[in-house]
């Protein structure tokens, strides 16, 4: 490993399978040495969740753009566990994404098993980025069954986004550390084009009542996510929803050592 570079601990919630974790690995091992921790399979909407009971067994991932493993935890547990078990130094930056969708608003950003990454990471004391890519609502179900493979504007998209938060991250890292539990929550619009910067932004609050309806068949309860919430809100100026809306690169700064709505709007 050269140890003159930066080291990066790269994880996300979808898997390590996702093709939008490799197009970011990619193009953050062209500036960093990457390790990869990240989960054997999808983890979506599990927030900072913390293994009780599993008993943890890391596995290396042959044909990935940077030394990788995987493991049958959490995001959470992925960073953890990292981090006291596979990385000959302590990281200079967590980077988790790209999400396969997008992670504003509090509830989502609560929710989310690629924040919970993040967070594990600077509970630990590191720097920490999330990052996430919306998708247009018609292709998210047949991206997210493909494990990431995407195709056509969605790809360029993906790698624009990927390439930005590679150089969003150098910058991070060049910056003096956050006070507090800070993480660096990055959303890019479906259509990314590369060539806007990042724009400071808050977690915009959203209601989101009842998660769950009642299946066709079986007559159990799942989980249904209703575009209609964000498609109804009316997000205030300066927002990551908003910043979204006005397809911009949102970039919050989440402190969670104070839940007080305290907003971070500097760059």
């Amino acid at each position: 490993m050269n140890t003159k570079k930066p080291l990066v601990l790269a994880t996300n919630d979808d898997g390590v399978e996702s093709g939008f974790l490799r197009a970011l690995v990619t193009e953050l091992a062209k500036v960093f040495d990457v390790v990869t921790c990240a989960p054997d399979g999808e983890r979506s909407w599990i927030g900072h969740a913390i293994s009780r009971n599993a008993k943890l067994r890391p596995k290396k991932v042959a044909d990935f753009p940077s030394k990788a493993f995987s493991l049958n935890g959490t995001p959470a547990d992925c960073v953890n566990f990292a981090c006291g078990h596979l990385l000959e130094k302590e990281p200079d930056l967590v980077v988790s994404g790209i999400n396969l969708g997008y992670n504003v608003t509090l509830p989502m950003i609560l929710s989310s098993g690629t924040v919970g990454a993040a967070l594990e990471g600077a509970l630990l004391g590191h720097r920490a980025i999330a990052a996430s890519l919306a998708l247009p609502a018609d292709q998210f179900e047949e991206i997210r069954e493909s494990c990431g493979r995407a195709s056509g504007k969605i790809k360029k998209s993906l790698l624009n986004s990927a390439a930005t938060c590679a150089a969003y991250a150098r910058q991070v890292i060049d910056s003096p550390m956050m006070e507090g539990l800070g993480v660096h929550n990055l959303n890019f619009p479906p259509d990314f084009d590369g060539k806007s910067q990042p724009v400071p932004t808050f977690a915009s609050p959203l209601r989101l009542g009842s998660l769950f309806d009642k299946a066709e068949k079986g007559g159990h309860y799942q989980l249904v996510y209703r575009t209609e919430w964000l498609e109804r809100a009316s997000p205030e100026a300066g927002s990551d929803l908003w910043a979204l809306e006005e397809g911009l690169v949102s970039v919050s700064r989440l402190d969670f050592s104070e839940l007080s709505g305290k907003r971070y709007l500097e760059p």
